[in-house]
């Protein structure tokens, strides 16, 4: 699964685009689009990107999970042995305190990346600042071809890129 961003000129060439992929069979939940104007998007029933494609919030979450794992797993392992307020903590006070950590982490991060901004996308606020629309489409690597050529077809000037998916989702192989 490969997801493909390029920028669509204006609204009419992005909805061209749009058809031409669900003709293809790729459902509207893989296309995520990024315009100035949300509402734009939502007149037109185009499917707005997320928080998940429009944030750090996936990547800080996981990150999260993993610190807040290994802090809890380091307190864990020096506490044990020890007695405190009369309880004495083994392996199963270990797995709590890192199950803990772990819950507590992830949480922190889904917060901080929540309100990061997506570091790939920030080189096309200036574009979308300008009025075109960014497009972000999820792709089967044995579509690619078919879908390259009706991109070009109505945006001959975009500029695609394409990087690995990484999350699961129900047409990933």
């Amino acid at each position: 699964m490969k997801r493909l961003i390029f920028l669509a000129p204006d609204l009419a060439h992005a909805k061209t685009v749009v058809d031409e992929l669900r003709q293809l069979g790729i459902d509207d939940a893989v296309m995520h689009l990024i315009a100035r104007d949300h509402k734009l998007l939502q007149k037109a029933h185009l499917h707005e990107a997320t928080d998940m494609e429009t944030s750090e919030l996936e990547s800080d979450f996981n990150w999260g999970i993993v610190a807040g794992g290994v802090i809890g797993l380091i307190l864990g392992v020096s506490l044990k042995g020890s007695l405190f307020f009369g309880f004495e903590f083994g392996m199963l006070s270990l797995l709590v305190i890192t199950i803990i950590g772990a819950t507590c982490g992830g949480l922190l991060g889904k917060v901080i990346g929540e309100s990061t901004p997506n570091s790939d996308l920030e080189k096309y606020q200036h574009a979308i600042n300008a009025g075109q629309i960014l497009m972000m489409v999820d792709v089967a690597v044995e579509l690619l071809p078919e879908v390259y050529k009706r991109v070009r077809k109505h945006c001959p000037k975009a500029l695609i890129e394409n990087h690995h998916v990484f999350h699961d989702h129900p047409l990933a192989a």
